[in-house]
């Protein structure tokens, strides 16, 4: 059964709600905008979009396309409008969180552009926590949400076929969007699950169990790879470099299937030992965090680099084989879900986003890829849910607004003028003034 609202997330909303349709206009329009509609590879100029609620109802040039009396207007000379971003590999705060911190990571995402959220944790509470901020009690993304884990190590491993169904079932009833995948799941206990998930009408994803393998998991029809996990392995390319025939025969497996995969590049080369720690130190978003987590993450990636077992040749490896996996996967028609793995060992919440696109434009996919994947590729994927990832009539008004095309330089994604939120609209003098407020929190001294 879903669990009856926690005292904690009580207290969230009554300490932390913000007056939003109260003080928001009914309908605002973008004029004098270019627009990055996201459907194609293109730029439209001269554009007005009109927002009514929390929907699109108007795109067209601004010479012909009326504005109501009564709108907001949002001068967008020189700017750029896109979709908001989505996070398809996200963490909620972890249990027993306070108020304030809870407050803050969601703040982070959306003040770095992330209107969507799929959290790939759950604990009790956290479908009440979706309630509070899909409703706007709280600023946050779109929260779109997997369960409790099914994992085969530790106190809450699922060790049976049958506690698999009966786990998957409940999990459906209580209303979660997705099942996650952690590493250990034995391959009956896996199948029972993937059998019982289709049953049921709720999808999986995540990790790939060793046990279970990439090809096996494709075959359940595993929506989503997450870290692109179990490709390497399937390449036999930790120690060596990758083989292009085993690569273009996993590639077609994955097109085939509809696999969807999700790369979290920076994230892995932390979780392998392959970054630097010096320069992540450096990080400036590293001021929004608790200073003892970020001190944990320190020593705890200090800790994995003395390992006997650690061998720094072997992550370079699995690192450049992995940028070489992901063009690969781009090239040959695989659709890719953006996602960051934030927050968690020097993934900042909505920071991590510019680190993560980065990254892939690194690997060689062109900032229109890297863009598509956090925009129409979130929309197709969540289809079933809402209408969204375009900027397009009909379509939840999530966006972006930029005073450079991130077409051009993906890092132009760091200049903004401003986030619309579900029809909210948050102008980068508001995000900064809260983002101020974070780090302020965060170098006071501990109580």
């Amino acid at each position: 059964m879903k669990s009856s609202l926690p005292a904690l997330l009580v207290v969230l909303a009554l300490t932390f709600a913000a007056p939003l349709h109260a003080a928001t206009p009914a309908t605002t329009a973008f004029v004098n905008v270019s627009v990055l509609p996201m459907d194609t590879e293109r730029v439209l100029k001269n554009q007005t979009v009109v927002v009514t609620g929390d929907r699109i109802v108007r795109l067209g040039d601004s010479g012909t396309t009326a504005v109501p009396a009564d709108a907001r207007k949002i001068d967008g000379t020189g700017k750029f409008l896109l979709p908001g971003l989505g996070e398809m590999h996200g963490h909620n705060p972890p249990l027993g969180s306070s108020p304030e911190y809870i407050r803050q990571i969601f703040f982070l995402f959306v003040a770095n552009g992330v209107t969507t959220f799929r959290g790939m944790q759950g604990w009790p509470g956290q479908l009440e926590l979706r309630d509070l901020v899909n409703s706007g009690a709280i600023t946050g993304p779109a929260l779109y949400l997997a369960g409790p884990a099914f994992t085969g190590n530790g106190p809450a491993a699922t060790r049976s076929p049958a506690a698999a169904e009966a786990r998957v079932r409940e999990q459906k009833a209580e209303g979660w969007d997705l099942l996650k995948v952690l590493p250990g799941l034995k391959r009956d206990v896996y199948d029972a699950m993937a059998k019982t998930a289709d049953e049921v009408g709720i999808r999986f994803s995540g990790h790939v169990p060793t046990d279970v393998g990439l090809v096996h998991a494709i075959e359940r029809r595993q929506e989503t790879v997450d870290h692109l996990d179990g490709t390497i392995e399937y390449l036999g390319a930790e120690t060596a470099p990758v083989d292009a025939t085993k690569l273009a025969a996993m590639v077609k497996i994955l097109r085939d299937s509809g696999t969807l995969m999700v790369p979290t590049m920076p994230l892995w080369e932390t979780i392998i030992g392959s970054a630097e720690l010096a320069p992540m130190l450096a990080y400036p978003e590293l001021r929004y965090m608790p200073r003892a987590e970020v001190e944990r993450w320190k020593t705890g990636y200090e800790r994995r680099l003395a390992d006997p077992k650690f061998s720094a040749a072997r992550a370079r490896q699995i690192a450049a084989n992995r940028k070489i996996v992901l063009k690969a996967l781009v090239d040959g028609g695989v659709t890719i879900l953006f996602g960051t793995d934030a927050p968690q060992q020097f993934s900042v919440p909505g920071f991590s986003v510019v680190r993560e696109m980065q990254a892939n434009v690194e690997a060689g996919l062109t900032p229109y890829q890297v863009l598509q994947s956090a925009t129409k590729n979130v929309g197709d994927y969540l289809k079933a849910k809402d209408t969204f990832g375009l900027v397009a009539p009909g379509h939840r008004a999530d966006l972006l607004l930029l005073d450079a095309n991130p077409l051009q330089t993906i890092g132009h994604l760091e200049q903004r003028s401003g986030v619309m939120l579900r029809g909210r609209w948050l102008p980068e003098s508001e995000l900064q003034a809260g983002l101020a407020q974070i780090a302020a929190a965060q170098a006071a001294p501990a109580k």
